[in-house]
């Protein structure tokens, strides 16, 4: 007889307080540069939830710094923070926002936009 062993919870730290979800997303990110000059990129998620989105930049970002990003499929506006800045990979970095306010609708349209990549269907 097999017995299966429950799956140890996760310490609360790794815990994740919402779905993650893989969706490439456009975005529109509004930040300052070091001179405090408005700069204004166009780019996309990598992942998605609701706390927060892993995004491709190729301006230079500092953690903690606050950057507006803006959901091209919904026109949505949230504030962020910048909460970890990884490796740089063909001239753009990885870097992972928190959102000010948890947003559900931006994680529904990164569903929508992956359901949308994943039938073939244009935007």
């Amino acid at each position: 007889m097999n017995f299966a062993l429950p799956k140890p919870e996760p310490r609360p730290e790794k815990r994740r307080r919402s779905k993650r979800i893989n969706a490439r997303v456009p975005v529109q990110v509004h930040l300052l540069d070091s001179h405090k000059r408005p700069i204004a990129e166009t780019t996309h998620t990598v992942v998605v939830n609701e706390h927060g989105a892993l995004i491709l930049l190729a301006t230079p970002v500092s953690r903690q710094a606050i950057i507006r990003i803006e959901n091209a499929l919904n026109g949505e506006e949230l504030l962020c923070r910048v909460a970890h800045v990884g490796p740089t990979f063909m001239g753009k970095t990885q870097v992972a926002v928190e959102f000010i306010k948890p947003s559900a609708t931006f994680s529904d349209a990164a569903m929508a936009a992956k359901r949308t990549d994943v039938l073939g269907l244009k935007r």
